[in-house]
């Protein structure tokens, strides 16, 4: 039996502890072995120590239903210790058991006198899984704001305006009194346009002094919000060839200009990839988006083996997907032009969720009497040599039945509802995600509210049924088939994915696609409460962060990439951490068929 003193500083967070408080824990504790299903402390007893098992394993029961499975290394007895209140559970063993039992008031100091050790328990049993993973890393992570961070938190100063009726000479004078590069254009508080310090050049070159502003400014503006994520913004700034960028707050009104120059300096120490991400623009042959594409994926896989979350990385994979997209539509059409058609994901695309080996999900809404479903063919082969498989079950744009007008996918979505079949509910599942990614998104909007108004109470009820009939492969030993694999995507991402998206429907909040931002958004409007939407939130996180990385690392020794994660490539936190995801997706179904009267039959 290995030393306990020994055994404990391998485990966090024994580990964060001096050499002093960790003797004084040690020298309080006993060694104690347990027979199979003898009861070690009833519900509502004060737990007599704090309990870490070193063998064996415990069942935690509440009113005789186990709730809990308490393996090697995993604590318990400690929130009935540390806050001195009666246990909500009883402790039973469930095979024959061997303790470390930690004298309660020992316990108590160690855990007073240590803000870390106590944390480390709190943001656990909070299920603040990304602060209990942060404090879990024995490396330093990359900078947690790394092309996150909002676009506002880089705003420099105020911005310089004008009104759309000065003069050109009258801006000369402003910009040259303000020492700046840009001056926004305002009609009384709306951007509309901008006029950079090369413009005002060309201006006065071309004696045009007395000209007002709004005959050179370049307009619409092109802006974001204080909120995006600068890697986003910087997107936006590529794509437009532009090198200033409005920041506008929730009600549009401008806080702030930025130029590429404040996005290099933020980004500096990840130039390398910046460089990759500026190449896929100017690259003018499919071979070369290629090539660039493979260097940026072993690059954003580098990041997710260095500790950076699914919910940093995932926007900067969809940036680097929708560019691709649009470069690749671009090259491919030279006759054709973006009023032509929109150009829509659907599936993680769609909802700005790709992990690294995500496949194509495409359609088309033609907003002319054309077709171009050889046009479609082409895009949807290049993106596949690119390395963007192409979508096995055909959801994609070259297949005529995803090929269609806006009135056409009006028809669609009608019949779907209508008749709520199998296959139909399994396309609901799919185009329910759509999000514009080339093309004026004016149609799609007008789609949505179709859908809105098509939408029955039956189809929702099966719907719900659909992200319900699926369970997370949690049992009375812990999880289920863990040790051969278990496919992470299907029993527990998709779950959430699948509950979210019928509570959007239900709530008609579909112009927003994103998981995270849906939860948030019920949560805005109370149609699910805030501890169930911080629980979902951080489960769905912690659960595509592994996903994340187990592809990443597949990349990184060139394996196939999959969603099957098996125990031995999780540490005890992540398995600890995964169990605790998969009950807070259970707990989310329960509610799910209680909302919707699941469990009295369909």
């Amino acid at each position: 039996m290995t030393p306990p003193k020994e055994f404990l500083k391998k485990i966090k967070p024994f580990s964060f502890l001096s050499e002093a408080h960790l003797d004084r824990l040690v020298n309080s504790m006993e060694v104690v072995m347990f027979p199979e299903n003898i009861s070690i402390y009833h519900q509502g007893d004060f737990s007599p120590a704090v309990y870490m098992v070193y063998s064996g394993l415990v069942g935690l029961y509440g009113n005789t239903e186990i709730v809990d499975i308490v393996s090697k290394g995993e604590i318990f007895g400690l929130w009935s210790v540390v806050n001195s209140t009666p246990s909500l559970y009883e402790a039973k063993t469930l095979q024959e058991t061997i303790c470390y039992a930690f004298e309660a008031s020992t316990f108590v100091k160690v855990y007073e006198q240590n803000p870390n050790f106590a944390s480390f328990f709190k943001s656990l049993a909070e299920r603040r899984f990304s602060l209990f993973c942060q404090m879990a890393q024995d490396e330093k992570p990359l900078p947690e704001d790394f092309g996150m961070a909002e676009v506002g938190t880089i705003i420099s100063r105020s911005p310089v305006t004008c009104n759309i009726t000065n003069t050109i000479t009258e801006a000369v004078q402003l910009m040259e009194r303000e020492k700046v590069g840009s001056i926004v254009v305002l009609d009384n508080t709306k951007a509309v346009g901008i006029i950079t310090n090369k413009d005002l050049r060309r201006a006065l070159l071309e004696g045009l002094q007395n000209v007002r502003i709004s005959k050179l400014m370049s307009s619409p503006p092109i802006y974001v919000d204080k909120q995006t994520p600068i890697i986003e913004a910087y997107t936006k700034m590529l794509n437009h060839g532009i090198d200033h960028l409005i920041i506008v707050d929730n009600e549009e009104r401008v806080v702030g200009v930025i130029t590429s120059k404040d996005i290099f300096t933020h980004l500096v120490p990840f130039f390398s990839i910046l460089t990759l991400y500026r190449k896929i623009i100017k690259a003018t042959n499919i071979e070369t988006i290629g090539n660039i594409f493979r260097l940026l994926k072993i690059a954003i896989a580098d990041m997710s083996i260095k500790g950076l979350s699914f919910h940093r990385l995932s926007r900067m994979i969809t940036s680097v997907y929708d560019t691709i997209t649009n470069q690749v539509i671009r090259l491919l059409s030279s006759e054709v032009y973006d009023q032509d058609f929109v150009w829509i994901h659907m599936g993680s695309s769609g909802r700005k969720e790709q992990v690294i080996t995500t496949d194509q999900d495409n359609a088309i809404i033609l907003l002319s009497s054309n077709t171009f479903l050889e046009l479609a063919s082409r895009i949807n082969d290049a993106l596949e040599k690119i390395d963007i498989p192409k979508c096995s079950a055909n959801y994609m744009a070259s297949n005529k039945n995803w090929h269609l007008s806006l009135e056409g996918w009006k028809e669609l979505f009608r019949r779907w509802f209508e008749e709520p079949t199998s296959d139909h509910l399994r396309y609901l599942t799919v185009f329910l995600d759509m999000r514009p990614i080339y093309g004026d998104p004016e149609p799609l909007k007008e789609l949505l509210d179709h859908i809105y108004k098509s939408s029955t109470n039956q189809s929702i009820r099966l719907l719900a049924y659909d992200a319900t009939v699926l369970n997370p492969p949690i049992g009375i030993w812990g999880i289920k088939g863990l040790k051969q694999g278990i496919d992470l995507k299907k029993y527990a991402i998709y779950p959430i994915v699948n509950g979210i998206r019928v509570l959007s429907l239900d709530n008609k909040i579909l112009e927003i696609t994103n998981t995270i931002e849906r939860i948030q958004a019920l949560r805005d409007i109370k149609a699910i409460g805030i501890q169930m939407s911080e629980d979902l939130k951080e489960a769905f996180d912690f659960m595509q962060t592994l996903r994340l990385r187990h592809q990443s690392k597949a990349i990184k020794y060139g394996k196939p990439a999959d969603n099957n994660i098996s125990a031995k490539e999780l540490d005890t936190l992540d398995i600890i951490i995964l169990k605790e995801s998969l009950k807070i997706t259970a707990s989310f179904q329960k509610m799910l068929k209680s909302r919707y009267n699941i469990e009295r039959g369909l």
